[in-house]
């Protein structure tokens, strides 16, 4: 009993204290902003991709994963419709350990025929697994759980498959249907799910005994035959889903299969399975993102790295080596099986078959780890077979600090992914070219109004990458908010320049003409932006303000309405109609649409403001005040020293003196050189003398 529950323990160690957090990095599109999660169809996940794009669009990333996004629909559900990120991370963590559970279960039936009376090495190796640090990303990252969910599929279908194995009746078909639905499963968790029937063709295989009678061999090459179709059939169904069509990525998510130089390719492949090879023995060097430069080309033949591929290809040569002259029997086997528990799962990612969108990715490690920890488990064993009571000694001081190095790390890994602003700066120092990376430093640089080191992180992304038209963009936004115009207007121009359908850009560089009074030029830009986004309604509001800046009250009044048609909740919109109509004097327009706008943003500081306005025009004093008092305990420490002076401005003409010079009081604590407010206050106080 012991065994499971000492797996169970340092399993969720690493976890237990990064519980807490926020949604960080790809959990915003695929959780946050990803309608599937929330929307009251249950269906509509089986028609879209993981990030809630219809599939067969020629944009969707071709992800289709509809079980996990069941999954975060469950926790969204469960948790009385909201997202907490808590309610996230402990199911991730309770898939983790069942995960473990079943990896040891499924150890113990791969090395059922190793006879050792030194050490378990089922139990050892699954607490390898337990504890790995490459783990931390797909349990500690909420969109992880798509890698989560397979391996336990993956592992339950190869015990479901082991049972047919073992019956030799008519129920071993039983099972191995049972299998071949689950293998369908864990690919609707994630696409690699599908190689478990691989393994288990290759376990199969391998156990298969040449002596067997014929009754045996028959029903083993029925169960390869119908093991083969279905994968078959699963794949074609996968391709139909799909649409007939592959995923279209782009040089910066996988440099290397863009390479023009075939040699290129292969060598940085070669490179990229050495870096794998090396997060599996020594995780140091942890990265949420490999892409965009984070690893350049192995271009060159005289290029250091090539010595690393050699010694990547020398070690394949010494398992293959051993296997063949040092081991028989069982243990060939073994080892056998757990170096394809590495590539059969890995084959996917590896660039073989087909090109992915990413160079590294953490979380694609989730399954084949498995076969690494069942490595470091047969060799722990060789070692304890040793007569050296020396080398026994010194072989579990190492076991037990590895446990200990990898269990400390996944708790530090943990932490990281706590929030956005621990895990981008975690990046900086694995991966110092990768230009996503110090673009993502410069978006938390910017959250924390740390505005100079976000000029900084902004530029030397564009630096690292001089196509980075997303960097330019914010890049251009940090500087207009500094009133630097023209330096805006660069970057602007630069990233519609790399990408001319970008109406982010236009709209931002419409704000920055605007600026400038070049409105005309403002106007044109605005536009071009709706012309690629039709449905955009903070351009709509922009444009709004823009045709208030030229004097045109009734273009602006209806690019504002445009703007809540499109998105009811437009705060800044709302707020300024209502101003509009409160200075154009158009008072009963305006009492018309306060009970919409309260109904869509009850708690926005500014529309309860502008209501108060309102009226206060018509000498409503009572609703007046409430809804000031409203806006100002809302606005909470963003209040500014006009809220207290309308207010007190409402009680001089309700000659509520007392209260009025309350107001003006605290509207020149906030500022002391509010020309209005010291005018009021002089006013009043040379009033109450008389």
């Amino acid at each position: 009993m012991y065994k499971p529950m000492s797996i169970v323990l340092i399993s969720s160690l690493p976890y237990l204290v990064s519980l807490d957090g926020d949604f960080v990095f790809d959990d915003s599109e695929a959780i946050v902003k990803n309608k599937d999660v929330i929307s009251e169809s249950w269906f509509d996940p089986f028609y879209n991709d993981f990030w809630g794009m219809n599939i067969k669009s020629n944009l969707s990333h071709k992800s289709y994963r509809p079980l996990t996004i069941l999954t975060f629909r469950l926790n969204y559900f469960l948790n009385g419709r909201q997202l907490s990120v808590i309610h996230f991370k402990i199911t991730n963590m309770l898939l983790h350990i069942s995960c473990c559970l079943l990896v040891w279960a499924s150890f113990r039936h791969i090395c059922s025929k190793i006879k050792s009376s030194n050490v378990d090495i089922a139990y050892t190796s699954a607490l390898i697994f337990a504890v790995h640090p490459v783990h931390v990303e797909a349990v500690s990252g909420i969109v992880g759980r798509a890698d989560v969910l397979a391996a336990n599929t993956f592992f339950l279908t190869f015990l479901l498959y082991n049972k047919a194995m073992s019956n030799s009746s008519w129920i071993c078909y039983i099972y191995l249907m049972c299998s071949v639905i689950m293998s369908g499963i864990s690919m609707l968790c994630k696409e690699n799910g599908i190689t478990v029937l691989g393994f288990c063709l290759i376990f199969d295989i391998l156990n298969t005994n040449i002596y067997n009678t014929n009754k045996r061999k028959a029903s083993t090459i029925i169960r390869i035959v119908i093991t083969l179709l279905s994968i078959m059939l699963l794949l074609y169904g996968r391709w139909t889903v799909m649409g007939g069509t592959k995923p279209v990525f782009k040089a910066i998510d996988n440099p290397a299969a863009f390479a023009e130089n075939f040699f290129t390719r292969i060598r940085t492949y070669n490179y990229i399975y050495f870096l794998n090879g090396v997060l599996f023995l020594w995780p140091q060097w942890l990265c949420y993102d490999w892409s965009m430069g984070c690893i350049p080309l192995v271009e060159n033949v005289l290029d250091n790295r090539n010595s690393c591929i050699l010694m990547l290809y020398i070690y394949v040569l010494l398992i293959i080596c051993n296997i063949i002259f040092r081991n028989s029997g069982p243990k060939k086997r073994l080892i056998m099986l757990a170096v394809c528990l590495i590539i059969v799962p890995f084959s996917p990612a590896s660039n073989i078959f087909y090109s992915v969108g990413f160079v590294i990715a953490e979380r694609i490690l989730y399954i084949p780890s498995a076969g690494y920890c069942l490595l470091v488990g047969i060799g722990f064993n060789t070692l304890l077979n040793y007569r050296s009571q020396l080398i026994c000694k010194v072989a579990k001081f190492m076991f037990l600090l590895l446990l200990l190095i990898y269990e400390t790390r996944s708790w530090q890994r943990s932490l990281d992914w706590q929030n956005e602003y621990s895990l981008f700066i975690s990046g900086l120092s694995v991966c110092p070219l990768n230009a996503k990376v110090h673009y993502n430093v410069a978006k938390v640089a910017d959250a924390s109004h740390h505005t100079e080191w976000a000029l900084a992180e902004y530029k030397e992304a564009i630096r690292l990458f001089p196509e980075y038209y997303q960097a330019m963009n914010n890049l251009a936004n940090l500087l207009k908010n500094e009133k630097k115009y023209q330096e805006a207007e660069f970057y602007l121009t630069a990233a519609i320049k790399h990408k001319p359908d970008f109406p982010a850009a236009w709209m931002n560089l419409g704000i920055v003409l605007a600026n400038t009074k070049r409105y005309n030029e403002s106007e044109i830009a605005y536009k071009t932006a709706l012309t690629y986004r039709k449905k955009y309604p903070d351009c709509l509001y922009n444009l709004g303000n823009l045709y208030l800046e030229m004097n045109n009250t009734f273009l602006a009044m209806e690019k504002w309405f445009d703007a809540i048609n499109l998105n009811s909740k437009h705060d800044l919109a709302w707020t300024n109609l209502m101003a509009l109509l409160d200075n154009t004097g158009q008072i009963n327009k305006a009492l018309k649409i306060i009970p919409k706008a309260l109904a869509e943003l009850p708690e926005s500081p500014s529309v309860n403001f502008a209501i108060a306005n309102i009226y206060g025009k018509i000498n409503e004093y009572e609703e007046a005040e409430k809804y000031f008092k409203k806006s100002i305990k809302l606005f909470n420490s963003k209040v500014q020293a006009i809220h207290y002076a309308n207010l007190g401005v409402l009680y001089h003409r309700w000659k509520k003196y007392s209260l009025a010079e309350e107001m003006y009081l605290n509207a020149l604590k906030i500022d002391p050189f509010f020309k209005s407010a010291q005018r009021n206050l002089h006013s009043l106080r040379k009033f109450k003398n008389k």
